[in-house]
C-alpha cells in the first residue's frame, strides 16, 4: 500500500489522510470551523482503528487528495505543497560545504511531506535511484551523481508544549542546525548551547547523535518523524524506537537508507 491514503466518512464533512500503519491526520467540521488532528497510534485499539480505515467494504470512502487538503489547509493545520520543480544536470558544489564539482543528474527542492512523496514517486515511476541532502556538510562528491538529489527544505518551528519549565520544539529537517540552536538562546531555552557551531541540518542531528562537551541529542530529544522511502508511510520514533549510540543511531544500521526524517523535536 501507497501512503497517504484519503478518505471520508459518508454522511459527514469529516475527511482522513492515513499516513501510514500508526498514523493518520483527520479533519472535523464543527460548525463553520475546521479541527485539523494529527493521530500517532500508540496502542493496539488506536493502530486497529487505521487497519479499519483502509479496509475494503468497510463505512469509509476513498476520495482525491485534493478534497482532503482543501478542508486540511483551511484548518489549523496547513501544509501546502508546490508542483514539484525536477532540474537536470545541477552543479551541487554550492549545496555542499567542500564546494567541490559535481553534477546531478536530477535535483529537486522539497519544503513539505506531500512534495517529498511526489519526489519519491517520480523516481519510482523512472526507476531512478534517489540521494538525499540537507546541509552538505558530510557529502564529498568524487563524481557526477547518476540519481535524483532530493534537498530538503522542510522549515518551521513550533511550540508543541510548554509546563514552565520545560519547553517541546518541533522543529523542520531542512532547518540550519545551529541557526536553530541560536534561536533557543535567544529565547532563553536552555539546554541545547553546548551543540551550537555543529555544521548540518536539523534532520541530520539525530542519525548520528551529534554531540560536543558532554551533551548529545539524545539528552535532549523527544521523537522525530520520518517518511519511508517504500511506501511513503509517515511514522513518529520515540527515543527509545531511535537505539542511540555514540554517534550512532538505528538509522545508521538496522533502517539504514529505509527513512528520510523530516521533523525532529
Amino acid at each position: 500500500m501507497q501512503y497517504p491514503v484519503y478518505l471520508q466518512l459518508p454522511g459527514t464533512e469529516n475527511v482522513y489522510a492515513v499516513q501510514g500503519p500508526t498514523r493518520f491526520w483527520e479533519c472535523t467540521q464543527m460548525g463553520a470551523q475546521t479541527a485539523c488532528h494529527d493521530i500517532v497510534a500508540t496502542t493496539w485499539p488506536e493502530r486497529q482503528r487505521i487497519l479499519d480505515m483502509v479496509a475494503d467494504g468497510g463505512p469509509w470512502e476513498r476520495i482525491d487528495g485534493s478534497r482532503f487538503h482543501a478542508k486540511w489547509n483551511h484548518g489549523t493545520c496547513g501544509m501546502s505543497s508546490r508542483a514539484l520543480q525536477v532540474e537536470s544536470n545541477v552543479e551541487l558544489a554550492d549545496h555542499t560545504t567542500f564546494g567541490i564539482s559535481a553534477k546531478a543528474r536530477w535535483f529537486v527542492e522539497v519544503a513539505s511531506i506531500d512534495e517529498l512523496r511526489q519526489a519519491l514517486d517520480w523516481a519510482e515511476e523512472r526507476n531512478v535511484k534517489v540521494l538525499v541532502l540537507g546541509g552538505g556538510s558530510n557529502m564529498l562528491f568524487h563524481g557526477d551523481v547518476e540519481a535524483l538529489v532530493i534537498q530538503i527544505q522542510i522549515c518551521g518551528m513550533e511550540v508543541v508544549s510548554d509546563d514552565g519549565r520545560h519547553i517541546r520544539v518541533a522543529v523542520g529537517a531542512g532547518e540550519v542546525w545551529h541557526d536553530f540552536v541560536m534561536q533557543t538562546l535567544d529565547k532563553g531555552w536552555g539546554g541545547l548551547e553546548n551543540l551550537s557551531l555543529i555544521p548540518g541540518s536539523v534532520g541530520a542531528s539525530p542519525m548520528q547523535n551529534i554531540g560536543a562537551y558532554g551533551v548529545e541529542i539524545k539528552d535532549h530529544f523527544a521523537w522525530l518523524d520520518a517518511v519511508r522511502l517504500s511506501d511513503g508511510a509517515l511514522q513518529r520514533f520515540t527515543k527509545e524506537d531511535c537505539a542511540f549510540g555514540y554517534r550512532e543511531s538505528v538509522f545508521k544500521r538496522e533502517e539504514k537508507g529505509k527513512w528520510i526524517l523530516v521533523q525532529v523535536a
